[in-house]
This record gives structure tokens, sequence and C-alpha cells, in this order.
């Protein structure tokens, strides 16, 4: 017979052993989204991902603008300058037509932080005609080191989905290490001043002409690519 004592002893260190495996399971668990902002139609979300250092971003927003003219926008690796917030400089290293490339992009950062620049992997899936999603990931090494701070860490995706024929919904989610040791006021703008200000920026920009008579190109080899 076990004496009272050794046996509460024995529930209360049982009933701690799972505590702490409760605990333990929730750190490796990705956290809920919490929302940001929502203004102007577009809503802005973060939430904690298991084992990554900062939080990723989720952003929102309805466009009046077809799936292919969503998607050459953002096919149009020049045009991060026009609606990326603070992105100075993007070009395309390799491309395989339009399923795939790897672009360059240099962004600024709010004084005093120094400027950074990656290279994002950017594949695209053409599921069927009422989804487009683009998966990006970080490939830090595929050239060679700049005067600018290296990010090591990224990745992310967009989805386009068809709401009707000239309406579609973006939906941009982003992990970003900034690299470097950068305040926590500017790690925080980043996820939210940075995406929101961005799908201000696109919502306005896929409406000129050059992307709303854009179509796709398939070509006798299986490949595709964009007319604009």
């Amino acid at each position: 017979m076990i004496p009272l004592q050794t046996k509460s002893l024995t529930n209360l260190t049982f009933l701690s052993l799972l505590v702490c495996l409760s605990v333990m399971a929730q750190d490796g668990e990705d956290k809920p989204w919490k929302l940001l902002k929502d203004k102007n139609d577009i809503q802005v979300y973060s939430r904690q991902v298991a084992g990554l250092k900062y939080e990723e971003f989720k952003a929102v927003v309805e466009l009046e603008a077809t799936l292919v003219s969503s998607l050459a926008l953002l096919d149009d690796a020049q045009a991060c300058i026009d609606w990326i917030h603070r992105c100075e400089l993007s070009r395309v290293l390799q491309t395989r037509g339009l399923l795939e490339r790897h672009i360059y992009q240099v962004s600024s950062l709010p004084f005093p932080a120094a400027s950074r620049d990656m290279i994002l992997k950017a594949k695209v899936s053409l599921a069927d005609e009422e989804e487009i999603r683009i998966d990006l990931e970080s490939k830090p090494g595929f050239i060679e080191e700049t005067s600018h701070i290296r990010i090591l860490e990224s990745h992310g995706s967009y989805l386009l989905e068809k709401l009707d024929e000239n309406q579609t919904r973006l939906t941009w989610i982003q992990y970003v290490d900034p690299a470097g040791a950068l305040p926590a006021f500017i790690v925080n703008s980043m996820l939210t001043n940075l995406p929101y200000k961005s799908l201000e920026n696109f919502r306005k920009v896929v409406k000129q002409k050059k992307y709303r008579n854009s179509r796709i190109i398939q070509h006798e080899d299986g490949s595709m690519s964009l007319s604009r």
C-alpha cells in the first residue's frame, strides 16, 4: 500500500508533468492569427510561428481586377517600386517562363537602419481558373553579397482567388527575418505598415491598362508566359 503522503506527491508530480507537456505542445504550434489593422477594406494580421524568431503577417484585400490582371502585376518584377512599400529596386535574375523565377529586391528601412536585399524564388501554381498561388522562398546564396545587408530567411505566398469576372481576393502571407540588429519598433512596423501600404498601392496599380489587358499564353513546348 502506498502511504497517503507519498501518493499525494506522486499525483502532484504527475499533474506538473502534464502541465509542462501541455505548455511544450503549445509552444510547438503556430499561434492563431491576430488582427492588427482593418481599414479601407484591407485586413492585416500577424502570428507567431513555431521555431521562428519573429512573427509573420497576413494581409487581405479585394481587388476590382481579374485574376490574370492581378497575376500580371505580381509577375512584373520592376513594378515592385510602384506598389511594395519601401521597395527601391527589383529585377529578375533568372526565369523559367511564367512558372518559376529568381528575383532580386532591395528595400529601404526607416533611419537609422541600413537597407536590405534579398533573393526570392517564386513558383507559380495554376490550380484552375478560380485560383492562382505564388510561393516565395529566400535563396540568399544565389548571388554574391552586396553592400546591403542580406536577408537570409524569408518565405511566404500570394494567393489569388477569383470572386467574379472582375473581382479578385489577394491574400499575402510572408515571414521575414530582417537580419542584423533592429529596434523593435521597426520590426513591428514591418508587420503592419508594410503590407497595409503595399496593398493600398496594389489596388490602384492593378487597374492600369497594361495589366487590365494581360493574358496567359500557352506555348507549344508546354511553357507559359504573360502578355501585357
